[in-house]
């Protein structure tokens, strides 16, 4: 039996597939965490089940991307029955969605979560009345009580196999479904909420978390470091030179040099997986309380200043874990031009893997390895917003921007560290695989000759030599003149984490001795800004083809050459303080449109007919309407006439609206 998980989004769809399945679909407090639709097998009390979770959709008229997966799902027939999913503080916005599934078919159940909320809230809810009242089964949960999830399964299991309603969809599907069945609570905003909505105190509480985080991994004596350095001498030191002096005193010298040179470089990357863990940590639990959603309702004015909105925020914060995830979730935005704009400047923004290679050229080069690495993450953001600026006339196309503020909520710790193990021993296994094996077979052809003569690592007579000699050409301009070097740069194509692989590979602790540091700042900007890896790629193939996608990753690899030798010219002449000057005022650039960018407020429309009646109100989640910068041009009598035909008001960039009815969203 193949069974759908529909609903709004950010209503509990993803926590509930990962409790009914045991898989690990991402999940956070934010609008638009699924993207596309994701199955998994499932027991129902005895019953095998397919379970889809679907991206989130208010109705079957599509509006992003990612809601246009919904609706093909939905209308395509090819399930056996649909689950659908709805918050209780906000039942009523579902209504549309559950009265277009009804309209299609009748084998069908409502599943209400957030009932502990709802509780808490002082609300009530009557399942069995609505039961009735819609003709299907309701049921209502908490997605993270256990307890719920085995009450769920054998719901699930009976409802499917029931015959399904012969009642009809009233035309007044809405008028009076809930009436004297439910009550939503009393909503009370938090001091915390209202704050999260002024960018004068959410703005710079972001930027209090990030460098906490960063101190916390990368600051010298602290937890991040401490256990970098314990797991490199574990695994490298003592395991690793173990087994090399093992195989020195059974004679095997060529396996003990094999076995130091491997060990030494997966040592090194394995020794990071703390800092990645803080970093990673960091990320689930802004995702997890609904700071995310608080942030790129903060930053739309930024990004509409380079072409952008604020939903390109969850892009570039999921590209600071992993490039390829973060390409995934462009599938938010709602049109095809806005998410190839997206994917471009992604390249830019520093992904975990790039972090080995730019500790190791930090420790090597520059006494203060934490301001660096701040400075190298502060430039790839400058770059991300520069190259969005840039390609706003390349590539023309815009959006109004619709957004769901999610209610913040303490982060459940069981679901952060779920998501958390899950990442790092992604990020293990491929260490421990992808990484590994190119080690081995770099190893060998940096080591043995055409005659398979061993001739040792990184010796000019080897194989890899003879083919890469030619590559050091490239680098020339940036003061770089080994082959070597050259090698573990475009070795990053495959998996950036290789790149500090192969420098431990090659030069192990004496990094310093292969280049200057004019080079190797210019090293580090060309990682920086160089075309992402493989499986990077290949996720920008899925989403705008492979031509497409080759093409980017060359104009990307191009500019970082480009960029690369400009940095070094610059620095070898002597225009240090130049460049300083030219980085200050990007910065100074930055702060002012943070400043002057956007004046937010949070305003309700009346019920009641006159709809330019504005006034605030106390509500803990509501619908953020963006419109384009056009928008304001139009005259005053436009736009009362356009009130009058929207439940919603319509105003300026910027402005929060809450539908008093809990309803669906305008049409825009």
């Amino acid at each position: 039996m193949k069974i759908l998980l529909v609903g709004n989004p950010n209503s509990g769809k993803s926590t509930l597939f990962n409790a009914l399945t045991g898989g690990h679909a991402r999940t956070g407090n934010w609008h638009g965490v699924t993207v596309g639709m994701q199955s998994r097998y499932a027991d129902l009390c005895g019953l095998r089940a397919e379970i889809c979770d679907l991206p989130g959709i208010y109705s079957l008229r599509s509006y992003s991307m990612e809601e246009a997966v919904s609706r093909g799902a939905i209308r395509g027939g090819e399930y056996d029955f649909v689950a659908c999913i709805a918050d209780a503080l906000t039942l009523a916005r579902s209504l549309s969605l559950i009265e277009d599934v009804l309209r299609i078919t009748r084998r069908a159940a409502l599943v209400v979560t957030m009932s502990d909320a709802l509780q808490k809230r002082g609300g009530y809810l009557n399942t069995d009345a609505l039961a009735s009242r819609l003709g299907i089964p309701v049921i209502s949960v908490d997605a993270r009580s256990k307890k719920d999830i085995v009450r769920l399964r054998t719901f699930l299991a009976k409802a499917s196999r029931e015959k399904p309603s012969c009642l009809s969809v009233s035309a007044d599907f809405g008028a009076g479904l809930l009436s004297g069945i439910y009550h939503a609570g009393k909503a009370r905003e938090s001091a915390f909420e209202r704050l999260l909505c002024d960018p004068r105190f959410a703005l710079p509480l972001f930027v209090v978390i990030m460098l906490a985080v960063f101190f916390l991994a990368f600051g010298a004596h602290m937890p991040g470091t401490l256990l970098k350095d314990g797991c490199e001498t574990l695994i490298a030191d003592r395991v690793g030179g173990s087994l090399a002096l093992a195989a020195e005193r059974a004679g095997g010298e060529v396996a003990a040099a094999f076995l130091r040179s491997l060990f030494s470089s997966v040592g090194m990357l394995l020794s990071f997986l703390p800092q990645i863990a803080i970093l990673y940590f960091a990320l689930y639990m802004l995702e997890e309380s609904g700071i995310m959603s608080a942030l790129a309702f903060m930053t739309d004015g930024i990004f509409a200043r380079v072409g952008l909105t604020g939903r390109a925020a969850f892009s570039v914060c999921m590209g600071f874990g992993c490039t390829a995830a973060a390409i995934l979730t462009t599938r938010g935005l709602e049109n095809k031009q806005l998410q190839k704009r997206v994917i471009l400047i992604l390249a830019y923004v520093s992904c975990s893997a790039k972090m080995p290679v730019y500790l190791a050229m930090l420790s090597a080069f520059f006494t203060n390895s934490f301001l660096a690495l701040l400075a190298i993450y502060f430039t790839g953001v400058l770059f991300s917003l520069a190259a969005a600026f840039a390609l706003k006339g390349l590539i023309p196309g815009g959006e109004e921007f619709v957004l769901e503020i999610a209610r913040p909520q303490f982060p459940c710790l069981r679901l952060v560290l779920k998501s958390l193990l899950f990442s790092l021993k992604q990020f293990i296994i491929k260490i421990a695989t992808v990484v590994m094996a190119f080690l081995i077979l770099m190893w060998v052809l940096l080591s043995f000759s055409f005659s398979f003569d061993y001739v040792g690592t990184g010796s000019e007579s080897s194989m890899m030599a003879f083919f890469c000699r030619g590559l050091r050409y490239l680098f020339y301009p940036m003061g770089i003149t080994r082959w070597q070097v050259a090698l573990a740069a475009v070795s990053g194509l495959i998996a950036k984490e290789s790149v500090a692989g192969m420098l431990s590979l090659f030069y192990g602790a004496e990094l310093s001795s292969a280049m200057s540091v004019p080079s190797a700042v210019a090293f580090i900007l060309f990682i920086m800004t160089c075309s992402p890896c493989v499986s990077a790629i290949a996720a920008t193939a899925r989403e705008v083809g492979w031509k497409r996608a080759a093409v980017y990753a060359a104009a990307q690899t191009l500019s970082a050459f480009l960029i690369s030798y400009t940095a070094y010219a610059l620095l070898r002449a002597g225009a240090l303080a130049a460049t300083a000057l030219s980085v200050l005022l990007l910065a100074a650039g930055l702060i002012r449109i943070l400043i002057g960018f956007i004046r937010h407020e949070k305003i309700h429309c009346a019920e009641r007919a006159d709809t330019q009646r504005l006034h605030r109100r106390k509500l803990s989640a509501g619908i953020v309407c963006f419109f384009s910068p056009s928008a304001r041009k139009r005259s005053a009598g436009k736009r009362c006439k356009d009130r009058r035909k929207c439940t919603l008001a319509c105003g300026r960039r910027g402005d929060v609206f809450h539908d008093a009815k809990g309803g669906e969203p305008p049409v825009l």
